[in-house]
């Protein structure tokens, strides 16, 4: 241990002497590597409803836009009944 001895600086921080200071990386590009795709992530993280969305053929986005405007009105008039009713049991 007499290349590698443990000195303490003013600071309290240790320091071994006699070792290289640098730091060195395996990776020589420093430059984080994907194992997959960049378009394969994105499309993972994309929800069902956003795919049909902006899918490319139109029958599926004008599916998605049908059965969104029933959806819509659908609810609508759930909330309205849903008002009604608490209207009568005040």
């Amino acid at each position: 241990m007499s290349d590698k001895e443990i000195i303490e600086n003013s600071d309290k921080a240790t320091v071994l002497q006699g070792q290289d200071s640098t730091l060195t990386s395996e990776n020589p590009t420093d430059k984080p590597v994907l194992s997959t795709s960049k378009k394969s992530i994105t499309q993972e993280n994309r929800s069902f409803s956003d795919r049909w969305k902006h899918n490319r053929f139109w029958l599926i986005r004008a599916s998605y836009h049908v059965l969104r405007t029933i959806w819509i009105i659908v609810m609508a008039i759930g909330a309205f009944i849903a008002w009604l009713i608490s209207l009568l049991f005040i």
